[in-house]
């Protein structure tokens, strides 16, 4: 089958996306290019040997790089590994960092003192040597050094932090900001997956320790206009059970939860509804694991019939067990 670019394409042909991307497709599979990577060695005699120079000088001012970026627009393209990087990519510091970051990664190094073991031959290796020699005078020390200046390191990432530094309100805020994009917390409800480890492993033990142990007492200073549930975290605040007040909030939320308009409606309670919510911890400190118990507090003024939540829950009650109430 004959295509418009075999021949004289019409004027105005390739300012038109559409025509540009029938024209890859084509170029793709006459390559044999099975996969995106393999447009990795694409150069421009690629292009000009299969009638695409004139798309890729009026298009893309002769850059295979820009070309391919524009038709495969979802992939994140490393200029670097092209077989040649386009003219003047590395003058722009921003190029030059993130091909750092991609070398950091590639190496595996951890710490800014593994970036003392790098020789010139990693950055030959890994396609940097064009930025080495043309830009850092082919001196590792000096790009080394530059890209540790200029890298954005925080302060919580060292392994001690300056003194006083978990005591600023806005450094603590600057670290739980950085903490949700990490752990790709984007509602207030995904907070309450929030727990130690976190903390522990992203090096904000401290900030933990000096806020209680409880990730309720970080968020309430975090987002203080949220109506956070204790109840929904992992861990409540010690002693917070111990608050008749905490008692009665999470029970009034409780029964909204479960539709209990009335004191009645309690008859329904199980353990489980407790546990599946928060409240287990509360069933065992508080109330000896005795849901009866619970209704009494939460209705105090209500005649219950505690033999008819027991039968009615399945429960066969123990001698004596309504004998204090």
């Amino acid at each position: 089958m004959e295509t418009p670019w075999t021949w004289r394409v019409p004027n105005g042909y390739w300012s038109v996306r559409s025509n540009r991307l029938k024209y890859m497709r084509w170029l793709g599979k006459r390559m044999g290019y099975t996969t995106l990577d393999d447009w990795y060695q694409a150069t421009r005699m690629t292009f000009h040997k299969n009638n695409g120079g004139g798309m890729l000088w009026t298009a893309y001012k002769d850059s295979p790089y820009a070309a391919i970026c524009d038709c495969f627009p979802r992939r994140k393209w490393r200029a670097w590994l092209f077989t040649s990087t386009p003219q003047r990519y590395w003058r722009d510091p921003a190029n030059r960092r993130e091909y750092m970051d991609w070398l950091g990664k590639q190496m595996k190094l951890k710490s800014d003192d593994d970036w003392h073991r790098v020789t010139k031959d990693d950055f030959y290796a890994n396609e940097g040597g064009g930025l080495l020699s043309n830009y850092y005078e082919n001196s590792v020390s000096m790009i080394v050094r530059d890209y540790l200046k200029k890298k954005r390191r925080y302060e919580w990432e060292y392994v001690s932090v300056p003194q006083r530094f978990w005591s600023s309100a806005a450094n603590r805020k600057r670290y739980m900001q950085w903490l949700g994009k990490k752990l790709e917390f984007r509602k207030p409800e995904d907070w309450y997956q929030l727990s130690r480890t976190h903390f522990h492993a992203n090096r904000g033990g401290t900030l933990f320790v000096k806020s209680g142990g409880a990730p309720l007492n970080v968020m309430r200073e975090f987002m203080p206009k949220y109506d956070w549930k204790p109840w929904l975290f992992a861990r409540v605040p010690c002693g917070f059970w111990k608050t008749y007040d905490n008692r009665l909030g999470y029970l009034t939320w409780l029964g909204k939860e479960l539709g209990f308009r009335r004191p009645v409606d309690w008859y329904q309670i199980r353990r489980e509804d407790l546990a599946r919510t928060g409240g287990g911890a509360m069933l065992n400190m508080c109330y000896n694991n005795a849901i009866c118990r619970v209704l009494k507090e939460r209705y105090p003024n209500y005649k219950w019939n505690l033999k008819r939540l027991y039968v009615r829950n399945g429960y066969n009650p123990q001698p004596g067990l309504f004998d204090d109430m």
